[in-house]
């Protein structure tokens, strides 16, 4: 990261390599359509060579700012097709398609797995808050009118939520 920030072409393509893969993921996971993924892919990323600098690597790891850029680009997308698709139950199944691409499949599935256990030790609620936000693309109003509960507590929920996986992946 420090040398996309410094203007490194080189290392920007290296970081488009090895990331953008699981960044279309998110995208296409949130926005459902194939264009706007791609879309969403490519302004992330020149938003990305322009913020460079603006990462901290104390705030967590370079994936997860790309993945928060790619998910908030997203969300605004699909916000402005107005076409919210109706998530499916199933969270987890579609959480675990986020590893089925050939890329680097063992090690993706080993974080998965990790992943997985630590999803498994939050509340039900709660966990569903966070994997139709992470997953599906929820905003935190949305989720509030969907498990019909009130904004701040759907904001609390994730924001423990979150801290507990960190812990416990970090751990």
């Amino acid at each position: 990261m420090r040398r996309v920030a410094g203007g490194d072409r080189r290392g920007f393509a290296e970081l488009y390599r090895q990331a953008a893969p699981k960044l279309f993921a998110v995208a296409l996971r949130i926005t459902q359509r194939r264009d706007l993924a791609e879309e969403v892919l490519q302004e992330s990323f020149v938003a990305v060579w322009n913020q460079a600098g603006n990462y901290d690597p104390i705030k967590g790891s370079v994936m997860i700012w790309l993945t928060t850029i790619v998910r908030h680009r997203a969300i605004d997308q699909r916000r402005r097709r107005s076409n919210l698709a109706d998530a499916t139950a199933g969270s987890d199944d579609a959480l675990m398609s986020l590893a089925a691409g050939p890329s680097d499949r063992a090690d993706r599935g080993a974080e998965l797995g990790a992943l997985s256990r630590c999803l498994d030790q939050l509340e039900p609620k709660p966990r569903q808050a966070v994997l139709l936000a992470y997953v599906h693309g929820y905003t935190h109003e949305e989720l509030a009118a969907r498990l019909a509960t009130p904004s701040g507590t759907i904001k609390s929920w994730i924001r423990r939520s979150l801290e507990r996986l960190k812990r416990c992946l970090d751990g």
